[in-house]
């Protein structure tokens, strides 16, 4: 029943302001479940003085997700069988919440430059991608930012020692622990790989797991994995401790502490994503000096320069295959890197810890595309008045 529990929660929230009465300037829908909103404006709402010149603004956080039901759901929402058609709610005879929120609309954004660019593209647009283009310059992307009052090694309270980019000795201490928490060889030398996701086919670790042995017995490295999800990647990852003693450490679930110990304390950290709309990960990642080895897709791509082994710029590692030999051989260069260019590694980290994606950036961008909206509406408003 979540078409008719989000419906509900969409007509509510519109209703509330009636209640109140409070003009809202925006109604900013999230993803499919609250899509219907646009559509709500300007079919219900937009006769109540209130809602006169609101405008909408629909972000699309992942475009997989697009509220498809049964067409009978869409007799629960109040809105007419006329808005029941191919280039608004109907797809291939059910309700797609997210296609008419896209239709209806304003102003439709997403969270990165990157996947902006790859929903309006088969395959990644999962069917969305003509009436993205549509759009025209409606749709864009704006890359969320970075809580860095939560993720900063220099404040971080969860993390055995603070450092900072002047002073990374913390950043030692918190390997040592991390090191020690898993069980692993306390020795410095060794670089560590850390994964904090969710375990799922998205995230892109059956990949991992198909070269991931492999890359242990050939390579001096050491691998933490913090997360949950697809049982069989459960399963996977948390056996290979008892395969490789001293070498693995592996948490099925999920916890915020260990998390930001393993930001801290790893000095590498892996998000090999088939695609990743946004990612935050990353971005704390570079804060903490932990290079990230990423899949060149959406906001992975956005955020992390790749490596130029010629000159040592860059602040990670990027590869573009979503297959086992790409990341088999990206992480052999990284672990290449790590022994026989060790200026290179530290001026990786200088440059990461450098970089800034705090949401003082990104929320320049969303006023902008407010103001935008409002525009779309006042002209609107005129040409309906003549």
């Amino acid at each position: 029943d979540n078409p008719k529990r989000f419906a509900f929660l969409s007509k509510a929230a519109l209703e509330l302001c009636t209640y109140l009465n409070f003009k809202p300037d925006i109604a900013h829908a999230n993803d499919w479940h609250t899509a219907i909103i646009p559509a709500f404006v300007k079919r219900m709402y937009r006769p109540h003085p209130l809602f006169k010149n609101t405008a909408t603004v629909l972000t699309i956080h992942n475009i997989a997700y697009q509220g498809r039901y049964n067409r009978s759901y869409y007799f629960n929402t109040g809105l007419g069988w006329e808005d029941f058609t191919q280039d608004k709610f109907e797809h291939y005879g059910d309700v797609n919440f997210l296609k008419g929120g896209i239709h209806f609309a304003d102003v439709v954004n997403t969270v990165s430059p990157g996947y902006a660019t790859e929903t309006s593209e088969v395959p990644g647009g999962y069917g969305m991608e003509y009436f993205l283009n549509l759009k025209g310059e409606d749709y864009l992307g704006i890359l969320n930012g970075a809580d860095y009052d939560h993720w900063n090694p220099e404040t971080d309270k969860l993390i055995p020692s603070n450092y900072s980019i002047d002073n990374l000795y913390g950043k030692a201490v918190c390997k040592n622990a991390l090191q020690q928490h898993f069980s692993l060889k306390q020795e410095p030398e060794i670089p560590v790989i850390g994964i904090v996701s969710r375990l799922v086919e998205q995230k892109g670790f059956r990949i991992i797991a198909e070269c991931i042995e492999e890359l242990l017995a050939e390579n001096n490295f050491q691998l933490v994995v913090l997360g949950a999800g697809d049982n069989r990647l459960e399963n996977f990852f948390g056996s290979l401790p008892g395969k490789f003693e001293g070498k693995v450490g592996a948490y099925i679930g999920y916890n915020n502490e260990l998390a930001h110990l393993v930001e801290a304390g790893s000095d590498f950290f892996l998000m090999p994503s088939l695609f990743e709309p946004c990612g935050l990960n990353q971005m704390y990642s570079l804060k903490y000096g932990t290079l990230p080895i990423v899949r060149s897709t959406g906001g992975l791509n956005d955020t992390v320069i790749n490596y130029d082994q010629k000159t040592g710029e860059g602040t990670g590692f990027k590869f573009q295959e979503p297959s086992c030999k790409a990341a088999f051989n990206t992480i052999t260069w990284v672990i290449d890197t790590w022994y026989n260019r060790k200026s290179h590694i530290k001026k990786l980290i200088k440059n990461a810890m450098q970089q800034n994606f705090s949401w003082e950036k990104s929320a320049g961008k969303y006023v902008k595309m407010y103001n935008r909206a409002l525009y779309k509406v006042s002209l609107t408003v005129h040409q309906t008045v003549r």
